[in-house]
């Protein structure tokens, strides 16, 4: 049996149960795609509280209703959802920034939860319901991008995932919503594609890459890297192993941003990729309940090479025994990239 819960986004207390039939449950950070939800009865739920979808009685969807939910006109309700990580889609002022250099930017990401979401002023509008924890810390030399102190909180969480392998677990825990934050520092086992709990692979590779970025701070120093035919980076400009593609050039304020900016840029490289397939979800060659978000893999694919990915993308239609997965950044799907030209990085 599938179950609905739909939760306060105020206290986390539940104002609505429903039974769903099926429904196509949607995972993709790169474009912040929709989950559609269709009930055959009005709702007290509004936009932004949270619903929780059990089947058998795991919780296999958390997410924040993104939009009214409206009748289509017949006897039914549709309810359009985002992933759970869209709680924190707000823009906010930066604080404390600090943190990010000296003690890790898992930290940053609990301390502004703390401070923008669930402890301030403003008791009305605190989530004090959410409970964060941070499980590894990982300093990076990079400052925040603001408009003038302001930027978008979830953008940043998201950026965090792809370009740093931060993950976030959420899990809720008796009338509260748990959130562990760590690195995925260990690379997992070979993902073999060619197995064959494995159906309707497809891989998609980007032709053009960045092979030179140039960072420059305010000061005017400028700090230059190179792409390498193996991925890797240098600064050396007459390395024999040098690539060709397209030149980027980046600002910053501080000279301490050079370095990370420019590798940021660099990185996009290796997961300029869509390798996409379904997989059965009682696979005994691979532990598909364990997957989440931005956890990086080595995928081998069909012609046996070897890729460093991330997963990007979870789906599955609820009741279906194959679960859709897609990894890296490029999305083929017209919609799909016009959603990702839409999000600011």
């Amino acid at each position: 049996m599938n179950i609905a819960y739909f939760l306060d986004q105020n206290d986390f207390t539940l104002k609505d149960v429903v039974e769903l039939q099926d429904v196509k449950l949607i995972i993709d950070e790169e474009t912040n795609k929709n989950t559609e939800i269709s009930v055959v009865k009005k709702l007290n739920s509004i936009k932004g509280d949270i619903i929780c979808i059990k089947e058998d009685n795991d919780i296999t969807y958390l997410g924040v209703i993104s939009s009214p939910i409206n009748e289509n006109g017949s006897n039914k309700f549709t309810i359009t959802a985002k992933y759970i990580t869209n709680l924190f889609d707000r823009s906010i002022f930066l604080e404390n920034e600090q943190l990010i250099k000296n003690v890790g930017i898992e930290d940053f990401i609990k301390y502004t939860i703390e401070n923008q979401f669930t402890n301030t002023a403003d008791t009305l509008l605190n989530k004090s319901y959410i409970e964060v924890e941070v499980l590894t810390h990982t300093p990076i030399q990079k400052s925040i991008t603001t408009d003038n102190g302001v930027y978008n909180f979830h953008t940043y969480i998201n950026n965090a995932t792809q370009l740093y392998g931060i993950t976030y677990d959420f899990k809720i825990e008796g009338k509260k919503l748990k959130i562990k934050i760590k690195k995925e520092t260990e690379k997992q086992a070979i993902f073999d594609t060619t197995i064959s709990d494995i159906v309707d692979y497809l891989e998609v590779f980007e032709e053009n890459y960045t092979a030179k970025v140039n960072v420059k701070s305010e000061s005017g120093s400028i700090y230059t890297l190179y792409l390498l035919n193996d991925k890797t980076t240098t600064t050396d400009m007459n390395n024999a192993n040098r690539v060709l593609g397209e030149v980027e050039n980046r600002y910053v304020q501080e000279d301490s941003d050079l370095q990370q900016t420019a590798l940021d840029v660099m990185a996009g490289n290796r997961y300029s990729h869509l390798i996409q397939f379904k997989i059965n979800r009682f696979s005994k060659i691979f532990d598909v309940s364990s997957l989440k978000i931005g956890i990086p893999f080595k995928m081998k694919s069909k012609e046996g090479i070897i890729y460093d990915t991330y997963l990007s993308c979870i789906s599955r239609q609820l009741n279906s025994n194959f679960v859709e997965l897609k990894f890296g950044s490029i999305r083929i799907d017209f919609i799909d990239r016009l959603n990702q030209e839409r999000t600011v990085y």
